[in-house]
């Protein structure tokens, strides 16, 4: 499921990435890796806020949607 899918409050857990490496590799540097949990702090019209490794980020909803979690 696509990480815009996911319910507020909710911990889940990365399993992959779709989208152009250059993509790929921006959003490990921001700390989205395989393996790494993910929770959904909040939510607007344009993105979530979530907390990747202890750090709030905000990603719009088309980053996000290139992140699938478990």
């Amino acid at each position: 499921m696509s990480l815009t899918m996911v319910p507020l409050g909710e911990i889940k857990t990365i399993s992959m990435f779709r989208g152009k490496d250059e993509m790929k590799r921006r959003l490990q540097d921001l700390g989205f890796v395989k393996g790494q949990e993910v929770q959904v702090l909040g939510e607007n019209a344009s993105g979530l806020i979530l907390m990747v490794k202890g750090t709030k980020i905000a990603l719009n909803r088309g980053l996000a949607s290139m992140i699938i979690v478990d």
